[in-house]
């Protein structure tokens, strides 16, 4: 049986996140742990066993995870050890334990993400490419640990990543090439764009805001999670 930690979902301060609800439900039924705690805000129907609420004004989404990480990481009621989640992750079997998961490397997704631009840059590749080069210069690895899939983080070592990166968008990338954790090279489960395939027997799923509406994923996931868990008010 798995090792129980805390789960720490990283969530906007929003009125609504359905998406959230059933993530929820899909920990309640397949991922043992401890509490989950909400940081950042989050719905109020929405009730995890520890809230705490912070502004997010950072310059971009990703700076502002890096600061969340950061708070987490400094409250002595969060386990030493913690799983990062967020709102869009579906644990869909019964979960059993897990190397930390990874999918190639920072200039594949680059060159990914730019096609998918038209090979116009972005803010995120342009993240990504930072990245990417901060790692580089301190002879590490470029490994993209960027996956939509939960991530086992330790208080000591994230501090440790914040400081030797300050500013430094793209957390999960740092951390992971940072501490040389290693870990399995697979496609990243996100199911991002309508009539994307996905797999109906993996172990975890994660939508985008059209997929989970729209999309055939967002009603198998719906499908599969019919009751509510502990943490819904209403």
């Amino acid at each position: 049986m798995a090792k129980k930690y805390d789960i720490v979902y990283l969530v906007k301060d929003s009125p609504k996140n359905e998406e959230l609800r059933y993530s929820l439900r899909s920990v309640e039924k397949n991922f043992p742990h401890k509490k989950v705690w909400f940081y950042g805000g989050g719905p109020r129907y929405l009730e995890p066993d520890e809230r705490v609420h912070l502004a997010q004004r950072e310059d971009t989404k990703w700076h502002n995870t890096t600061e969340l990480i950061r708070q987490v990481c400094l409250n002595p009621d969060v386990s030493d050890d913690w799983w990062l989640f967020n709102d869009d992750f579906f644990i869909m079997k019964p979960f059993k334990g897990m190397e930390a998961i990874y999918d190639g490397d920072l200039y594949r997704r680059i060159v990914q993400v730019e096609n998918r631009n038209g090979m116009q840059s972005s803010v995120y590749s342009c993240h990504l490419r930072r990245t990417a080069l901060e790692l580089e210069n301190r002879n590490l690895g470029v490994v993209n640990y960027a996956v939509h899939m939960p991530m086992l983080i330790n208080k000591e070592k994230a501090l440790a990543t914040i400081e030797e990166f300050p500013g430094t968008p793209m957390f999960r990338s740092l951390y992971g090439n940072h501490h040389r954790i290693g870990g399995v090279d697979m496609p990243d489960c996100k199911c991002g764009i309508l009539g994307q395939a996905f797999d109906e027997e993996g172990a975890f799923l994660s939508t985008s805001d059209t997929t989970w509406i729209r999309g055939s994923v967002g009603e198998f996931i719906r499908e599969r999670f019919k009751e509510r868990c502990k943490y819904e008010k209403f």
